[in-house]
């Protein structure tokens, strides 16, 4: 009878273990951890980052665990849970890096978990980019996991401020210098140019507080940076769309000496277009995937677009000139040889003549 009991006592406990256990964790969450500051950070900094996610009640399971990651310091973690639609918290507040599902699981409900951290940004991370917060919920069934971070923002290092500063000025004046190159292409560049101004008042900002005030100053650097990588794809963009135009206007010169017989002129042109376009099209590959294209890759095609399509005019130009036209200078100096070699006979001639009457 005993044995009996014990047995049935253990089915008991295995029937409501089975209860608890869901198909796998799985949290989801409506938007981004809010995080203060947002952007570039320094050493020392503190920082306070606050997120809310959803965990499904139907695959959660009371042995699933969350675990809260930071690369910051004097940590503090502060967990609000409540369940289902409820407005209330199912518990006092949770101040623990590791969460288990006995403290948000409950009856199948969904838990919506507030998770707020604060913490100072360690030396130690200085130069990388960090995320202040990581999620990982793992399933105590199929073992797997779910991870979420917070967006990667830049640590910058305080003693490096003079030289981060005059990489932004230095970046501002190789733009204006392709922005120069472009306009002469007669490509337009003045929304470029605006762009390219507002990032410099930026950098002018940032020298101006300096050391005084390094939030500030980074925070500047930052939105230059930012703004110099905008005029620069805007750049991209533009040069690749004028040297595209470049390639069809060559495509079609070539299709016209070829119907002139000019074979040698369009075949050079051919050529040169496919390689155009087989750079246009890495280029753009590039640009297209939100990517910044090569500098020099892209000035390079630019360029010989320019420079090839101004060739092809020159063929097609002088294509139109009519053959007998093109002869007419060589038969003038055909002409001027000739009456030049009958001049030449008759003098001599006629000094032989001369010289035939001295000797009689």
């Amino acid at each position: 009878m005993n044995v009996m009991r014990k047995i049935i006592g253990i089915l008991a406990v295995l029937l409501i273990c089975t209860a608890f256990v869901g198909a796998g964790a799985a949290f989801t969450y409506k938007s981004d951890a809010v995080v203060n500051p947002a952007g570039s950070l320094i050493p020392g900094q503190k920082v306070t980052a606050t997120i809310k996610i959803v965990v499904d009640g139907d695959s959660a399971s009371i042995f699933d665990d969350i675990k809260l990651t930071t690369p910051l310091t004097s940590e503090e973690w502060t967990t609000v849970i409540y369940s289902g639609d409820s407005t209330n918290p199912l518990k006092p507040p949770l101040h623990s890096d590791e969460l288990s599902g006995f403290d948000y699981v409950y009856n199948s409900l969904d838990a919506t978990l507030q998770i707020t951290l604060t913490g100072t940004v360690p030396s130690s991370e200085s130069g990388k980019q960090i995320s202040v917060m990581t999620i990982t919920e793992t399933s105590s069934e199929t073992s797997k996991k779910q991870t979420y971070s917070s967006a990667k923002q830049q640590v910058y290092n305080p003693n490096h401020l003079n030289s981060d500063i005059a990489a932004s000025e230095k970046e501002a004046t190789s733009l204006e210098g392709r922005v120069a190159t472009y306009a002469g292409y007669g490509i337009d560049t003045t929304s470029i140019v605006s762009t390219i101004g507002q990032a410099k008042t930026n950098i002018a900002t940032a020298k101006s507080v300096s050391s005084s005030n390094i939030v500030t100053a980074y925070a500047n650097i930052e939105a230059a940076d930012t703004l110099l990588t905008k005029a620069e794809r805007d750049l991209d963009y533009a040069g690749l769309k004028a040297a595209n135009t470049n390639i069809g206007k060559i495509n079609s010169i070539a299709s016209t000496l070829y119907s002139k017989n000019w074979d040698s002129e369009a075949q050079y042109l051919e050529t040169k277009s496919m390689n155009m376009e087989n750079s246009y099209e890495s280029l753009y590959a590039t640009y297209k995937a939100g990517g910044v294209p090569d500098a020099k890759k892209t000035d390079a095609l630019v360029t010989d677009s320019f420079n090839t399509l101004a060739k092809a005019n020159e063929y097609l130009e002088e294509s139109k000139i009519p053959f007998i036209v093109k002869l007419l200078p060589f038969i003038g100096g055909g002409i001027v040889i000739a009456g030049a070699v009958v001049g030449i006979v008759f003098l001599i001639r006629r000094r032989r003549a001369n010289s035939w009457d001295e000797l009689g």
